[in-house]
C-alpha cells in the first residue's frame, strides 16, 4: 500500500486510498514547524502498515445475521436482562426478518441497505425514537466487527434518520388531578401508582419499583432507585432509567396517612393469608402482594378515565401533571428537573417551560398546598 506525507494547517498528514477508492487522512500529531519530517515518515509507515493489515484480514463470507447471533449471545452477558429483551424482540420482530432473505455477508452490507431497511420501518410506523433502537443493536454489532479488523467502516455510521418530533406533555390542570383523585378508590390497586405519579412526579416503572424500604417515615423521605418494567415478561431492576433518575424526595406531608395506612392494610392481608410482611415487599401490588403488571397498570387506568368521565391521558402523563402544577405554583425549572430526576435542566424547560417562572418553592410544600 502507498501514501504520502501531506501537510495541513501546519500538521503532518499520512494520506492513502482505502480499498474501496476512498481517501483517508490520519493525523500524525506533529507539527510541521519543526524537525519532524523523519518521525512524519515513521509514522507514515506505521499507519500504512496497519491500514494494509486491516485490509488484508478483512472477511467476505461472515453472513451479517450470524455476526449479529454472535454479538448478541456476547451482549447478553454485559446487559440487563430487561434490555437484552428488547434487543431480542427488535432483532426477532424487524431485524432478522428484513435480511434474512438477503443472505448479506458484512462486506457487502451498505449504508443504503441499512438505509432502505430504516426507510420502510418508519414507513410501516416505526417513530424516530424506536428506529434509533433498532440502530443501537445494528451499529453495535457493526461496530463490534469494525474493531474486530472484520470490515473497513461501520456503515450505520452514514444512515440518515427522520428526525424527532418534539415531545409535548399532557397534563391534568388541578381541578382535573383532584377529580381523578376522588374518583380513584381506596381498594383500586393501582391508587398507590397514581399518587406516586401526581405526588413524586414517578414513571410507571419507578412508581412499579418502589418498595417499602425505600420510604422512612422518620426522615420523612423517599428514595427512588429501582423500576419494574416489561418487554415480553415483567423484569423487576435494581437500577432506573439513568443515574439522574436515582433521587431521593422528601414526603408530601399530605400523602403521608395514606402510605402509612396502606402499609397496615398490606401488613394485614399478609397476616390473613400466613405470610410475614417484609420491608422488601413492593408497594404497588395486589391484595394477595402479587407485583402488579406495568401494561396493567396502563390499562386499567384508560378504563378509570373512561368510566369517570374524565380527559384521556397516558399514565405516563401524570409525571407532567405534578411538573406542570409545580410550575404553575412558581417552582424554578432546576428544582423540578431535580424532582423528576431529568437528565439535565434543558430537557425539564424544553417540557414545561411555556410561561416565564419567577421565584421557588419546595416542591413537597408546593404539592401538599396544591392538591390538599
Amino acid at each position: 500500500m502507498t501514501g504520502s506525507l501531506q501537510i495541513k494547517k501546519g500538521n503532518y498528514y499520512a494520506v492513502y486510498r482505502t480499498e474501496t477508492g476512498n481517501q483517508k487522512w490520519v493525523p500524525l500529531n506533529l507539527s510541521a514547524n519543526g524537525h519532524n519530517k523523519r518521525k512524519a515518515q515513521q509514522k507514515l509507515r506505521e499507519v500504512l502498515a496497519e491500514a494494509e493489515k486491516r485490509q488484508s484480514v478483512v472477511t467476505s463470507d461472515i453472513l451479517f445475521l450470524d455476526w449479529l447471533n454472535r454479538w448478541m449471545e456476547q451482549k447478553k452477558l454485559f446487559v440487563s436482562a430487561g434490555t437484552f429483551e428488547g434487543y431480542t424482540y427488535y432483532c426477532e420482530k424487524h431485524i432478522i426478518p428484513h435480511f434474512k432473505p438477503l443472505k448479506l455477508t458484512l462486506s457487502d452490507l451498505s449504508a443504503q441497505h441499512l438505509q432502505t431497511y430504516y426507510n420502510i420501518k418508519y414507513k410501516e410506523g416505526q417513530s424516530a425514537t424506536t428506529l434509533r433502537k433498532h440502530n443501537a443493536i445494528i451499529h453495535g454489532a457493526l461496530e463490534e466487527a469494525y474493531k474486530k479488523d472484520i470490515i473497513l467502516s461501520n456503515p450505520a455510521n452514514k444512515v440518515t434518520f427522520p428526525k424527532k418530533k418534539k415531545f409535548r406533555g399532557t397534563a391534568y390542570t388541578l381541578q382535573e388531578a383532584q377529580a381523578l383523585l376522588a374518583a380513584v378508590g381506596d381498594d383500586d390497586p393501582i391508587r398507590p401508582a397514581i399518587v406516586f405519579g401526581l405526588f413524586y412526579g414517578m414513571r410507571r416503572s419507578e412508581a412499579l419499583g418502589l418498595r417499602w424500604s425505600d420510604i422512612d417515615f422518620r426522615a420523612n423521605t423517599l428514595f427512588i432507585h429501582r423500576t419494574v418494567t416489561r418487554m415480553k415478561t415483567v423484569h423487576d431492576n435494581d437500577t432506573t432509567k439513568s443515574e439522574t433518575s436515582r433521587r431521593r424526595l422528601q414526603l408530601v406531608p399530605c400523602t403521608i396517612p395514606y402510605l402509612k395506612t396502606l402499609r397496615r392494610t398490606q401488613a394485614q392481608n399478609c397476616a390473613d393469608l400466613g405470610q410475614d410482611f417484609s420491608p422488601d415487599n413492593h408497594i404497588c401490588v395486589w391484595p394477595d402482594g402479587k407485583l402488579l403488571d406495568p401494561n396493567y397498570v396502563s390499562q386499567h387506568f384508560r378504563k378509570l378515565l373512561h368510566k369517570n368521565n374524565l380527559p384521556h391521558i397516558r399514565f405516563h402523563d401524570l409525571r407532567h401533571t405534578a411538573g406542570s402544577l409545580l410550575l404553575a405554583d412558581g417552582v424554578d425549572i432546576k428544582t423540578i428537573q431535580e424532582f423528576l430526576g431529568h437528565s439535565d435542566a434543558s430537557t425539564t424547560a424544553n417540557i414545561y417551560l411555556h410561561s416565564v417562572v419567577h421565584g421557588a418553592s419546595v416542591t413537597a410544600v408546593s404539592l401538599n398546598r396544591i392538591m390538599e
